[in-house]
């Protein structure tokens, strides 16, 4: 005859409300502290354009008559950068796509306007204060950088551009690289 010794029903609601709760408590640390001990700094590098399109325009800037054109402004946004560590002063902004190059116009005030500071250049260098850094929501630890208003930066061709050709850049700050790309739409004919 083999003795069973059989826990009393108390006993085992206990354990069983023990082992309830330490799943509890482990799940409540994996989604709380667990995010706050591995956390990671918001990384360097180009929050948009990822592949979007964009329509292209007709415009003049200065004495330059631009067509088919893609203007990065601080209105539009096309070009947003992220990142929250001071990597020192400049950054570039460098196309990858042959026959597309870049315009950098630069507010100079009212008696001067707007000056072209460089012309269809494949490389341009920017001051990290061409962009103003904006918070997202309450954590104020992940940074969005945009383009001040006193800067337009035109990427452009000087053949006819294509009907959605992908334009590619990338932009490095720091010694750190990331890579952008838009689509230029033409619009209806």
């Amino acid at each position: 005859m083999g003795l069973k010794k059989k826990l009393s029903y108390e006993t085992s609601f206990r354990a069983k409300v023990l082992i309830l709760a330490l799943i509890f408590g482990i799940a409540i640390f994996m989604i709380v502290y667990y995010p706050l001990l591995t956390h990671q700094t918001n990384p360097w590098g180009v929050a948009a354009p990822k592949g979007q399109i964009v329509l292209a325009q007709n415009f003049t800037l200065g004495l330059v008559n631009y067509t088919n054109a893609v203007p990065a402004t601080s209105q539009n946004n096309l070009l947003v950068l992220k990142g929250n560590d001071n990597l020192g002063d400049t950054l570039t902004l460098e196309v990858q796509t042959p026959g597309w190059c870049i315009d950098l116009w630069v507010w100079g005030g009212s008696s001067k306007g707007w000056q072209q500071k460089y012309d269809c250049a494949r490389e341009v260098q920017l001051s990290q204060y061409a962009f103003r850094r904006v918070p997202t929501h309450e954590a104020k630890e992940i940074l969005y950088w945009y383009l001040e208003t006193g800067y337009v930066i035109v990427f452009h061709k000087e053949s006819p551009v294509q009907n959605y050709e992908t334009v590619n850049f990338t932009v490095t700050y720091g010694g750190s690289t990331d890579w952008g790309a838009f689509k230029v739409s033409l619009g209806k004919s």
